[in-house]
């Protein structure tokens, strides 16, 4: 990017320019007037936006900047003014009420500081019998998607800002209760199934087709991250309390899944993490925003987090949260978008790399965004920057206006906290030079006051009320503080000594479709668009690479199950995985029917060979006729439908535990497959994978405990057959 000579502009790209005083962008033109107005200018007309003071005891800002005057007004604004009636901080202007995620990542980014009590009892909010609530997605929620863990990045942040013990006390029962409810259901290898977090629109992330089922075998590596961050952080709050050897056990979990997470989803000789693996283990050719950022300021990047973030693609617009791009959906709402609060997760870990050119990117398509809409949106398109050009959207959301203000503490303050204290570690990109007040901030029993001159990342001076002192203050420290930070300007480090460009998003290549004739023996596929060449797979292994659009198998004898999948290349650009075909030996299939229902001390035959399950106890047990079986490894599913929503959508996803001879083997997840009320629209549940000796057997479905869903009351389904396969 050039910047002009002109003393006043800030930046500039291609399509906008930032001033101090406002963003310019073809015919329209944001102007701010003062410290809560902004005069907007576009085709349709002029109007002046007014922002109402933000409430006495808020954190405040001031800057030789105007632009960032008014964009911290905004954020301020914003975020105060969005509660409900109970004063909980909602997920949106065009949201009715809080979500998990929404509130810990705001949290997470700012909001702690901003608005801390009204953070606090929204966390608790999302608490439910002392377990955290899952938000509504794909399939019917949890244990699709798995992401709910996020809140422990919104509940210590507040932590770390109050100091509560008895909050800690709180969110350590919780994310405990939480965590234990997972390993009884979740099937971890020691990876964790479920969807990406908060993507959770299957169809503009996932391949055309997959099914809520497959998303939840997946394992999505934002979703993965929060689990090992929720893990070191429960053993930091476990530390704190006391309770050592507890800590140890978490963090040592943690330890392991973190090694997991490079060793899977790193690409082999690349800085590149894959959005996803399929559940037989291949890696997704996406890259997700939000999960790549989160490796970086988790950690588990280690001395490579500046590469890593320098290989997330952008467009002139910002970090689209995954690229490439789905050439199969045109629609943009995760799909060829770009949403704010991702990209302050990017500017925080580019803060945190000290990487200037990372931090004045980000910061400047989140100003562009901010006052270009008068408002901090949900998303926007990446290749039109337009808030209009997406499915979905909402004013004054909360994540996007926090991290605004994520922007302002954590890249301007440099505000981290380092064991026992909290550490001044500035990261100002020259599009950001001049002076910056904030008042009022409060941690814990101290209130700051911080003046910070110039621009870079290293500190030249400290003086805390008038005395040298060093960048960092003791968590302990009372009273009101005034605080003096002068910074050296410092060159931009590069991250690499080669391709320091950024890289351009694109669009990938569609994925490959299965003929009508294809068999598990003759696997025939629709020519892709644009590929060159193709890789076809089975069980997570590489079968063959071809230039062909067909591939004859070979099975061995011993082999009773493969699933097949190709994956489309050609120049530079990839596809995702196509859905899988299955090839089941002959004598490795076997099914029976459900014979009878009921609650154990009465039941009735089943009719139909199709039986009803939902809470009431005259459905909580399902037999299944006897079957004979061979030794051997066995995966065992049922043909369900649960039609209670939509795929996307609602809290229902139905769950039943599978019995075998009176002993439980696992729990068998049956999401929503369908459209609301399609009750003959039948599908298959993942598998369970089970250990069977020789000898007859008896199957049932059972409503126990562990079955509970986030809904808590409607439960429901139709289940039909049991498949029994064998494996191996």
């Amino acid at each position: 990017m050039k910047r002009l000579s002109c003393h006043s502009v800030r930046y500039t790209s291609r399509h906008f320019r930032i001033t101090t005083s406002g963003v310019r962008e073809g015919d329209i033109d944001a102007k701010v007037l003062g410290a809560r107005s902004l005069r907007l200018t576009t085709p349709a007309g002029e109007r002046e936006v007014c922002v109402p003071e933000a409430p006495q005891d808020s954190v405040g800002f001031q800057s030789s900047l105007p632009i960032l005057n008014f964009a911290y007004s905004l954020a301020m604004h914003e975020l105060h003014a969005n509660r409900d009636e109970n004063g909980l901080l909602k997920a949106g202007a065009a949201w009715s009420s809080a979500w998990t995620r929404d509130i810990a990542y705001a949290a997470a980014l700012g909001a702690d500081l901003a608005a801390p009590e009204a953070c606090r009892r929204t966390l608790m909010s999302r608490v439910k019998n002392g377990i955290i609530l899952q938000d509504t997605g794909t399939g019917g929620g949890w244990p699709i998607s798995t992401d709910r863990v996020s809140w422990a990045l919104g509940a210590w942040a507040c932590y770390l800002s109050g100091g509560d013990r008895d909050w800690l006390e709180f969110c350590i029962t919780a994310l405990r209760n939480t965590l234990e409810q997972d390993d009884a259901v979740l099937r971890f290898n020691p990876l964790v199934p479920g969807e990406t977090s908060f993507l959770d629109w299957r169809e503009q992330s996932y391949p055309v087709g997959m099914s809520p089922s497959q998303i939840g075998e997946s394992y999505a590596l934002s979703t993965n991250v929060l689990h090992y961050l929720c893990r070191k952080l429960l053993a930091r709050m476990l530390t704190e309390v006391g309770r050592p050897e507890e800590a140890r056990t978490y963090s040592a979990a943690a330890d392991e899944l973190g090694r997991t997470i490079n060793t899977r989803f790193r690409r082999p000789n690349s800085s590149k993490y894959a959005m996803y693996l399929t559940p037989d283990g291949r890696q997704d050719s996406h890259t997700d925003a939000l999960g790549t950022a989160l490796v970086a300021l988790s950690g588990l990047a280690g001395k490579d987090g500046s590469r890593v973030l320098h290989m997330l693609p952008r467009t002139e617009y910002g970090t689209p949260v995954f690229t490439p791009f789905n050439p199969e959906v045109r629609e943009a709402y995760h799909n060829f978008a770009i949403w704010p609060f991702v990209e302050a997760f990017v500017l925080l870990a580019q803060a945190d790399q000290q990487n200037m050119e990372g931090v004045e990117f980000s910061a400047a398509v989140m100003l562009r965004a901010a006052l270009l809409n008068a408002t901090n949106k949900e998303n926007f398109h990446a290749c039109t920057g337009r808030a209009n050009d997406t499915l979905s959207n909402s004013d004054a959301q909360l994540w996007s206006a926090a991290g605004m203000l994520g922007l302002f503490y954590h890249a301007l303050l440099g505000l981290q906290f380092e064991h026992d204290s909290i550490v001044f570690r500035p990261c100002i990109p020259t599009m950001l030079e001049g002076d910056h007040w904030f008042t009022g901030l409060r941690i814990r029993n101290m209130v700051l006051d911080v003046h910070i001159n110039g621009y870079g990342s290293e500190v030249a001076s400290v003086f805390i009320n008038g005395q040298p002192a060093s960048p960092s203050i003791a968590l302990g420290t009372e009273g009101r503080l005034q605080v003096e930070l002068q910074l050296i300007p410092s060159i931009e480090k590069p991250v690499g000594r080669r391709n320091r460009a950024p890289l351009i998003a694109d669009q990938g290549l569609a994925s490959p479709v299965w003929c009508d004739d294809s068999t598990p023996t003759c696997l025939r596929w629709k020519p892709v668009p644009g590929a060159t060449r193709y890789v076809v797979s089975y069980n997570g292994k590489t079968a063959r690479r071809t230039t062909k659009t067909c591939f004859y198998t070979t099975v061995a004898s011993r082999m009773h199950y493969r699933q097949y999948r190709v994956q489309a290349l050609g120049s530079g650009k990839s596809s995702a995985l196509g859905l899988p075909m299955e090839y089941i030996a002959r004598g490795a299939f076997f099914t029976t029917q459900p014979h009878t229902i009921g609650d154990g001390s009465e039941s009735y035959m089943v009719e139909n060979a199709q039986a009803w399950l939902d809470t009431r106890p005259c459905t909580s047990i399902t037999t299944y006729h006897r079957l004979t079986l061979p030794a051997g490894t066995y995966g065992v599913r049922v043909c369900y439908c649960n039609a209670t929503a939509s795929l996307r959508d609602s809290d229902t996803c139905a769950l039943r535990e599978l019995w075998m001879d009176g002993k439980p083997l696992g729990v068998l997840v049956m999401p929503h497959n369908t459209e609301i009320n399609r009750w003959d629209d039948y599908t298959l549940s993942a598998m369970l994978e089970c250990s069977i000796s020789a000898g007859e057997h008896e199957f049932s479905l059972c409503y126990t405990p562990r079955c509970s869903n986030m809904n808590g009351g409607v439960n429901q389904c139709m289940v039909r057959q049991l498949e029994i396969i064998r494996l191996h």
